[in-house]
């Protein structure tokens, strides 16, 4: 990379080596330097006040030398990816910059901002907010004038970056950091416009606008009965004193090792607790570390939680898209536009739907790789099915193969709605984060280590029968047959695509007897046939209960739930719908039965019926008829829903199409018998770039490359 440092803070000659499976919530474990100085102990973070020293991260550099992080910075193959990208970022606008230069005939004075920062000899330092803030106070007050997350020292020739603010997704500047560039290149004062690529793409009066115009209501309130006073306590009245009963059989419906073990189908029925045992009038909030101990504690040994991921690419324990529900956040962020840092801050937060105010809890937001730590501790082992939406099972991947002692706790759930391409799209997307090209020769060993990792993968999938009136998914898997034999063909295409991991559990439910319900039952006798892949893997069926409840003058309910931006919906009588939030609805339609009531459950398994319908753990306690506002935050739901599609990531079908392509190429020998196609291959490929180094030097885990050097799965 064409930065690189005019005066090395430390001798260049030795770089800390990076360990492999450095947790990003643990103290840092500070390697040992080269020479006859004796290895630091772990040491705790610096407080803010001081200044950190810097040291050069090894293989962060594109050419030239490397940039600098905090001693007390994350030493971890994550980090070093995170600092590879980032360069990347600011060598694209060094480039814009220094061409912009030579077009407008300009030449700002040698030893100005602008000249040094298009030539590359400012030194990159790339910092937590704590470091960073430490490192400004420590220099001169001109030098800190242009407040932002972007400093230059001058005299030290640097430029700083605020890791957690500086960067935004899609490899990108944030806004606040192009208005503190734009500020300290001082184009204007060279006689230059400044560029539109240099300006933030909302001005500040417009986004001081859309924060008074919207927010998510509510405030904190006092708890009350050491939780949320405003949730009746569930009296379990649907067991009946059936305790007893439950405890006797409770062993032969709940399995451990049941990720782990050879059929998950073998063992037979299976209850699954959905977003851990939460018990909102106890204080013990969804998706948090709270309710996997409270499950553990009740005898229930396998999970599913759901997934999001964070600004900065960190997985955590997250059901909204947004967090204004859950953490009291009244802009209600996207989680993808707040850092991990901040996030794992946050006290997770239990709500009164009535009017929106809320009790803060002793929890806060987990990431997942916290989370699957804390379940392997536990003296009877846990399965956790981690729910993932949009494109974060890609980011859980990614964890898990650099975490290999984690993966036989985990599995990842992905949804046909959300990966129409099937496996392809999920690789496809790994391909451009690991900057592999899909049909190159030489990215051949990559795509071989990336296949034997995700093999190992333990795998969810989820084709609900709506999604086969898909066009987008029947474009990606079509069928020459008609009706429901060509609906239960493209069915076994997307299903059969996930086999390159592996299936441990899978859901395909049909709903009814149309064309499309048709097709999912064919679809489910071909998947119990021996020869399947799916022959051991259990069915799956999933209970979705109302969030809460409101009594009705007439001794009935109203049933509500929350959608994924925090808005409320009123359920309605339709008949799928009821049976989903009826105990022992689905006992046969599956082995793996996820609920968010286990006890009413084992107990509808063990008598072989229905229980009434509802959660007596999600009720209200309010009046009758007590009016719920469904339109409450209508304005910021819709704000945050339009920034999420914007931001969304479509299946892209060229870059699909080339890696199936890629795929059948690497299974055959033809290309090796045929130089001048292998030849004709590799050049059309290079047409897909993602072949030069400074591409390659990217967020490529080292991980990944040193696996590429194998020629023997381990």
């Amino acid at each position: 990379m064409r930065i690189g440092p005019l005066q090395p803070s430390v001798a260049h000659t030795a770089a800390p080596a990076l360990p492999t499976h450095t947790s990003a919530i643990s103290p840092t474990q500070v390697p040992h330097m080269p020479g006859n100085t004796p290895p630091l102990r772990e040491r705790p973070r610096r407080r803010a006040g001081n200044m950190p020293p810097l040291v050069p991260l090894n293989g962060s550099a594109m050419t030239g030398r490397p940039a600098l992080v905090a001693l007390d910075s994350e030493f971890s193959e994550q980090r070093l990816a995170e600092v590879q990208a980032r360069q990347i970022t600011v060598q694209t606008l060094q480039t814009k910059l220094a061409t912009h230069l030579a077009q407008a005939g300009t030449a700002p004075k040698p030893d100005s901002i602008a000249a040094r920062f298009a030539a590359g000899t400012l030194e990159p330092v790339y910092l937590d907010t704590a470091a960073f803030n430490a490192m400004s106070r420590g220099l001169p007050a001109r030098a800190r004038a242009a407040a932002g997350p972007v400093l230059i020292d001058a005299q030290q020739g640097r430029i700083i970056f605020n890791l957690q603010r500086a960067f935004a997704p899609g490899d990108t500047f944030s806004d606040a950091a192009l208005a503190a560039l734009g500020k300290q290149l001082n184009l204007s004062g060279h006689g230059l416009a400044t560029p539109n690529w240099l300006q933030p793409a909302a001005g500040t009066p417009g986004r001081r606008k859309l924060q008074q115009a919207a927010r998510y209501h509510g405030h904190e309130v006092p708890a009350r009965d050491g939780g949320a006073g405003f949730f009746k306590a569930n009296d379990h009245r649907l067991l009946e004193g059936k305790q007893a009963l439950l405890r006797n059989h409770r062993k032969s419906l709940v399995h451990d090792h049941y990720f782990e073990a050879p059929s998950t189908r073998a063992f037979g029925k299976d209850v699954m607790v959905h977003r851990g045992l939460f018990d909102n009038h106890a204080g013990i909030p969804e998706n948090s570390l709270a309710s996997i101990d409270h499950a553990y504690e009740q005898g229930y040994r396998n999970l599913e939680l759901d997934v999001e991921v964070s600004a900065d690419g960190v997985p955590v324990l997250m059901h909204d898209f947004s967090i204004g529900r859950m953490a009291g956040d009244p802009q209600n962020r996207l989680v993808s536009q707040v850092p991990f840092a901040e996030l794992r801050e946050m006290p997770l937060v239990i709500r009164n739907p009535s009017d929106g105010n809320y009790v803060k809890t002793d929890q806060t937001i987990a990431g997942v790789e916290q989370m699957l730590e804390h379940v392997l501790k536990k003296p009877e082992p846990m399965s956790v099915a981690l729910d993932c939406k949009e494109n974060t099972g890609e980011a859980v991947a990614m964890l898990l193969m650099r975490r290999p002692d984690l993966r036989k706790a985990a599995a990842i759930k992905v949804y046909a709605k959300y990966y129409t391409g099937g496996f392809d799209q999920f690789l496809s997307n790994l391909y451009k984060h690991y900057q592999i090209n899909p049909l190159h020769s030489q990215d051949a060993p990559r795509r071989a280590a990336l296949d034997r990792l995700l093999a190992k993968i333990n795998v969810v999938p989820v084709l609900s029968q709506g999604m086969l009136n898909d066009e987008r998914l029947r474009g990606f898997f079509r069928s020459n047959e008609q009706g429901a034999a060509g609906l239960a063909d493209t069915a076994m295409q997307w299903l059969d695509s996930w086999t390159k991991m592996r299936p441990v559990i899978v859901e395909a439910v049909a709903t009814d007897d149309s064309d499309a319900g048709k097709a999912m039952e064919i679809a489910r006798t071909r998947m119990r046939q021996p020869d399947s892949a799916y022959a051991k893997a259990a069915y799956s069926v999933s209970y979705r209960y109302e969030d809460f409840s409101v009594p009705r003058a007439n001794h009935d309910k109203d049933y509500y739930v929350y959608r994924n931006f925090g808005e409320l919906q009123k359920l309605t009588n339709e008949d799928f719908g009821v049976k989903r939030t009826t105990a022992g609805a689905f006992r046969d339609d599956g082995e793996s039965l996820l609920t968010d009531q286990p006890e009413a459950e084992l107990l509808a398994i063990l008598e072989n019926r229905t229980l009434a319908r509802g959660h007596t753990g999600n009720e209200l306690d309010v009046p009758p008829e007590t009016p719920i506002d469904i339109n409450r935050d209508a304005e910021i739901v819709k704000q945050r829903t339009q920034q999420f599609q914007a931001s969304s990531i479509p299946a892209d079908p060229n870059h699909i199409a080339a890696v199936r392509e890629g795929k059948q190429h690497d299974r055959t020998v033809d290309l090796i018998n045929d130089p001048a196609a292998a030849r004709a291959l590799d050049k059309r490929a290079e047409a897909l770039g993602l072949l030069t180094d400074k591409y390659r030097g990217a967020p490529v885990t080292h991980y990944l490359n040193e696996q590429a050097k194998q020629t023997e799965t381990d």
